[in-house]
């Protein structure tokens, strides 16, 4: 009868060792995982949680003549929207060749910050056009 190598029990050992190593980084790679996991459901829920209010605040800022005011803050529940408005164009009409007209037209390039008590979300970019009546002409009555 032979006797049992003494090598073979450190192999046992080292093979082991390469497991726990191999078991280590597979579950340091899952629990990365399903960390970035959790922070994009967290990012999720605050856009959905946001997305009405961003949405309301852009169709208020319609309403709003952003020449007299360029920035300000819109609220819904929890969620705040800041705005900034920079003109893009200002004041422009049709000519009286194309039959003229009685307002005056703007762009501007909008950016929208929203945010809740614990967290800001990443700025959002849009355009709005505003409208107002030339200078010197009547403002309109009962819907005329």
């Amino acid at each position: 009868m032979s006797k049992p190598a003494k090598c073979q029990q450190g192999f046992a050992l080292l093979e082991a060792i390469v497991a726990l190593v191999i078991l280590a980084g597979t579950c340091m790679a899952l629990f990365a995982w399903i960390n970035a996991s959790l922070v994009q459901l967290q990012r999720a829920e605050l856009y959905v949680e946001a997305g009405p209010a961003i949405a309301s605040a852009g169709q208020y800022l319609k309403t709003v003549d952003l020449a007299q005011r360029p920035e300000g803050t819109f609220s819904s529940g929890n969620v705040s929207v800041d705005w900034r408005a920079s003109p893009i164009e200002s004041g422009v009409t049709r000519s009286s060749s194309f039959g003229g007209s009685n307002f005056l037209l703007s762009l501007y390039d909008v950016t929208l910050y929203p945010r809740t008590s614990s967290r800001a979300l990443p700025p959002l970019h849009t355009r709005v056009v505003n409208y107002r009546l030339k200078p010197g002409l009547p403002e309109p009555g009962n819907g005329l």
